[in-house]
């Protein structure tokens, strides 16, 4: 049995209670947008004391709003290590939902029914704003910068590297980023590093 998002005879709390009940997947539309979908949902897995699983770059968005709570990238399969009573919003891919839930780890949530739907959504689909290409954040001098490329988390980090310089009278400004980290090729640790580069290059 799945669910339908029919607002015609209950609201969308009182479908996701029911749905949990079951632990079955709600199905949407894309035209079924800004309905309140995602506040109640909040608002379930705040009572139910449930994780929620979203989209990376609007995951790591809710979590600064609502800190309490704990927010996951669908692409961390490692963060979900464990975990049951997980509750989902739509954007996260339907055959990535369709396997934890087969998995027993979701409990219930919005799904996009609509398959010709892109596999990955982006922020701009909800607030019509493309991705940021880099965004670090550091909460205390000494700790691991958490970066995310292009919306996607950086792990293993080696090195980040960010230097900008404003322009001048004769010449443009500079843009330099770096960013090595580990990853696995063939069962082996390799380096992989991303280097840019805009204008006169900044970094010495």
């Amino acid at each position: 049995m799945s669910f339908d998002l029919n607002l015609a005879h209950m609201s969308i709390s009182e479908l996701l209670e029911k749905a949990a009940e079951k632990n079955e997947i709600i199905y949407t539309r894309r035209n079924q947008r800004r309905l309140g979908k995602t506040t109640a949902l909040i608002r379930f897995a705040r009572e139910n004391n449930s994780p929620i699983l979203m989209i990376p770059d609007v995951a790591h968005t809710y979590q600064k709003e609502h800190p309490d709570l704990t927010f996951i990238d669908y692409k961390d399969e490692i963060a979900l290590d464990g975990l049951t009573n997980v509750v989902y919003d739509e954007g996260v891919p339907l055959k990535v939902i369709e396997r934890l839930h087969g998995l027993g780890q979701l409990l219930t949530g919005f799904a996009i029914e609509d398959e010709m739907v892109p596999v990955y959504l982006t922020k701009s689909l909800f607030q019509s704003k493309a991705s940021p290409l880099l965004q670090i954040e550091l909460d205390e001098i000494d700790s691991v910068p958490q970066v995310f490329y292009k919306g996607e988390k950086i792990t293993n980090r080696i090195a980040v590297d960010f230097e900008w310089r404003t322009g001048e009278s004769d010449k443009i400004g500079s843009t330099y980023i770096r960013l090595k980290h580990g990853t696995e090729i063939d069962g082996m640790l390799a380096v992989d590093t991303k280097e840019i580069a805009f204008g006169e290059r900044a970094y010495r």
